[in-house]
């Protein structure tokens, strides 16, 4: 049984696309997009203290709320201090967790407008 030279060539050929496209499948796919950055739960952090100093300073979280907010916002600050200085899973989950409860503590509607916006922004400002 003889075979002919292009039936050979076109089997090889079949077979190295063939192949080509199963190695093209199993292949990894690179990352793509930038990496986190390892600072990002210390952004969250200060974007989290200064919601917080927000609610604060219109009159949303009195007196009586302000005990809780400082406690969970100090836990914030020091499991973010230590997920920054581990890197570890462990400690960013924590730091998570502490920045979940703080923005969860946060009220979550806007205080009422008053009739004259120029006496809020004086309210407002720091003495």
């Amino acid at each position: 049984m003889k075979v002919s030279r292009p039936a050979v060539w076109r089997s090889a050929t079949a077979l190295l696309v063939a192949g080509g496209f199963l190695v093209g499948c199993a292949a990894r796919p690179e990352m793509t997009g930038v990496p986190p950055s390892p600072n990002s739960r210390l952004y969250a952090y200060l974007i989290a203290h200064g919601m917080a100093r927000g609610a604060v300073m219109t009159g949303q979280i009195g007196p009586e709320g302000l005990t809780r907010l400082v406690t969970l916002d100090k836990a914030a600050q020091q499991a973010t201090l230590n997920a920054l200085k581990l890197q570890s899973s462990s400690a960013n989950r924590q730091a998570d967790q502490a920045l979940s409860s703080l923005l969860a503590d946060l009220p979550q509607k806007t205080p009422p407008i008053t009739a004259h916006p120029a006496e809020q922004t004086q309210k407002n400002r720091l003495p």
